[in-house]
C-alpha cells in the first residue's frame, strides 16, 4: 500500500479556464473521432464482405455468363484493394487524432497525463495493428472465397 508521502506530487494545470475549455472540448473532439474511425473501419470490412456475398448470389441465380463472371471477379479485386485503402486511411487518421490527444494532454493535470499513460502507447499500437491485420486478413480471404466460389461457375 503507498503511504501519503510515497505518492507523487500532484501538478495542476496551468490553463486558464477559456483554455482549459476549449482543450477539453478538443480532446473529447479526437477521442470521438477514434471511435468513429474505429466504427467505421468495421462497417467497411462488413460492407465489403456483404458485397462480396451480393456478387457471388447475382453470378449464380441471376446471371452466369462467362464474361459478366469475370467482371464481377475483377471487381471483387477492385473492392478488396478499396477497402484495405479506406481501412489503412482511417487507421492513419486515428493514429493522427492519438498524436492529438498526446499534444492535449500534456497541458492538463500530472494525474490526467498519469491516468491516460496506464496502457502504454506500445501496447495500444500492437493491439491496434492486429486488429487491423484482422480486418485487412479477413477481407481478403473472403475475396479468395469469393473468387473460388465464381470459378466454380465456370471451370477451365
Amino acid at each position: 500500500m503507498i503511504d501519503d508521502d510515497d505518492k507523487p506530487e500532484l501538478a495542476p494545470s496551468e490553463l486558464d479556464e477559456l483554455t482549459h475549455a476549449e482543450l477539453r472540448s478538443m480532446y473529447r473532439g479526437c477521442q470521438d473521432n477514434i471511435r468513429f474511425a474505429k466504427s467505421i473501419q468495421w462497417r467497411t470490412v462488413g460492407s465489403t464482405l456483404i458485397v462480396f456475398v451480393l456478387l457471388v448470389v447475382a453470378c449464380h441465380f441471376f446471371n452466369k455468363d462467362r464474361f459478366f463472371v469475370k467482371i464481377v471477379t475483377g471487381l471483387t479485386y477492385v473492392f478488396s484493394a478499396g477497402a484495405i485503402y479506406a481501412l489503412s486511411i482511417y487507421q492513419s487518421w486515428q493514429g493522427t487524432e492519438r498524436e492529438k490527444v498526446r499534444t492535449i494532454l500534456d497541458s492538463f493535470s500530472s494525474l490526467a497525463r498519469d491516468v491516460h499513460r496506464i496502457k502504454s502507447r506500445i501496447e495500444a499500437n500492437i493491439h491496434r495493428y492486429i486488429l487491423f491485420a484482422f480486418m485487412v486478413i479477413a477481407i481478403l480471404i473472403a475475396n479468395y472465397l469469393t473468387v473460388v466460389l465464381l470459378m466454380k461457375l465456370h471451370p477451365r
